[in-house]
């Protein structure tokens, strides 16, 4: 063999060495199980609410929402970068068209005879090239391009479900300070009426002055708590108004009736991967991690490049299309990697440490998600205790209510009794009022922690 197939034998033989594919990650273990059994929630998980204006603000929300608009968009462009990257994977062909004019000095000495000094040659041609793709990196190349597509369209149906998801629980923590703010100002009401017959009272010599100036503290307690109330209330009617893209003097829909509460499971651990478009998502960006590695491993071997022209050149232009003036050229080429200063290397690396992100993101993205279940199960089994014995509380208060306004029309009980049961019975609605609507709101954090009933188009 001569000595300079030796020599480009070994140098390809070291660019083959240069190094090997990065190993995929084991998945992490799924639980055996999930703390509580039941079917995941589906598709159309928000009507299983029975809450119309809920369904009408997803509507309008999945519409103007500028985060789901830029994830819409970036699908776009990734799906515009796949067919870009494709593009390189195929011959290019360009027309050329010029005319180059020169004139030839006498001054220097060396003019031929009998020849113009000056002459025009007309050009118009064809310049095509290939690059064949023997090492796989322009395919690697166009399958990262690919998964990072795919990732954007999963990001896009991720963005959507998370959406949905904010637009239920804010409207539910709308509904929620509504009627806990109605039960503050009744309970102010009561104390103040409370305060009012007490000062009756001192006023008649009948009660000493100290349980009146308890009975004002109460009442401006009383008035304080009112006014958190409703300062909640329009802290989350305006972060749902941003969030539908709506003025701030938007009315929002009114409450209508309770919401009904749906019976959401977590379905089998094992499903949760594929249920999720964020963990799908997760693992394309991965995908296309692998790939770039593999287009940075191709890149320390030779590349072929078919190279070619072809067209007239003429003087004068008149002869452009004749055969004499025909020309054409073919020049394979073939580019060895030598010397680059580490280029190469570092390309690599950064590959390989993106790839390593990309895992570690990805494993992350599954324990999130285990957790964000068990998270959800653990807030719906507490808040069904709670929502079940606060509601008993309610009932207790309101037959006391109750009894107390008949004994007080019988004459055997004072207004003040009537008054002070009153106050506890709005207590205990607001109680309720809370509990009831933060376990809707962790039926939500269920159906989207399970993927609210998204499945990868095929």
């Amino acid at each position: 063999m001569p000595p300079r197939s030796e020599l480009i034998l070994a140098l390809a033989l070291l660019a083959g060495c240069a190094g090997a594919p990065g190993v995929k990650p084991a998945a992490p273990v799924a639980p055996m199980a999930f703390t509580a059994a039941g079917a995941p929630a589906g598709a159309g998980w928000t009507e299983a609410f029975a809450d119309p204006a809920l369904k009408e603000l997803v509507v309008r929300a999945r519409r103007v929402s500028p985060d789901l608009a830029v994830a819409r968009a970036r699908h776009r462009e990734a799906l515009a970068l796949l067919r870009a990257e494709g593009a390189g994977d195929e011959p290019a062909l360009t027309a050329s068209a010029g005319v180059e004019s020169s004139r030839i000095s006498v001054a220097n000495g060396r003019f031929p005879p009998g020849i113009p000094r000056r002459t025009d040659v007309t050009a118009v041609g064809l310049r095509a090239s290939w690059e064949l793709d023997f090492w796989g990196r322009q395919a690697s190349a166009v399958r990262a391009a690919a998964e990072d597509a795919r990732a954007a369209a999963l990001t896009s149906d991720q963005a959507d479900l998370a959406l949905t998801a904010e637009v239920a629980r804010l409207w539910f923590a709308v509904r929620a300070a509504r009627e806990q703010a109605a039960c503050l100002s009744q309970e102010f009401i009561a104390r103040e009426r409370e305060m009012r017959i007490l000062e009756k009272s001192v006023a008649a010599g009948i009660l000493p002055g100290d349980p009146l100036s308890s009975a004002r503290l109460a009442a401006a307690q009383a008035k304080v708590d009112e006014g958190l109330g409703l300062r909640r209330l329009a802290a989350a009617e305006n972060a749902l108004r941003a969030l539908i893209a709506a003025d701030p003097g938007f009315a929002l829909p009114a409450s209508g009736a309770p919401a009904a509460m749906p019976t959401f499971g977590p379905g089998l651990p094992s499903d949760l991967l594929l249920r999720r478009p964020d963990l799908a998502a997760a693992a394309a960006r991965f995908d296309a991690a692998v790939a770039r590695e593999g287009a940075a491993l191709a890149d320390f071997y030779p590349s072929v490049t078919l190279g070619g022209q072809a067209g007239w050149q003429a003087d004068p232009a008149s002869r452009i299309g004749k055969g004499a003036a025909g020309f054409w050229s073919l020049a394979p080429t073939v580019d060895l990697p030598l010397f680059d200063a580490g280029r190469r290397e570092a390309g690599l690396e950064a590959a390989r440490a993106r790839l390593d992100g990309a895992a570690a993101e990805w494993t992350r993205a599954v324990l999130n998600a285990f957790r964000e279940v068990e998270d959800a199960l653990a807030d719906l089994r507490e808040l069904a205790l709670q929502e079940e014995l606060t509601a008993r509380v309610v009932e207790a208060a309101r037959d006391r209510l109750r009894n107390a306004e008949v004994r007080h029309r019988a004459g055997v009980a004072s207004e003040a009794e009537v008054i002070a049961n009153a106050r506890d019975e709005a207590l205990a609605r607001r109680t309720l009022a809370g509990v009831v609507w933060e376990r809707r709101q962790a039926a939500v954090r269920l159906a989207a922690a399970t993927g609210g009933g998204w499945s990868e188009p095929r």
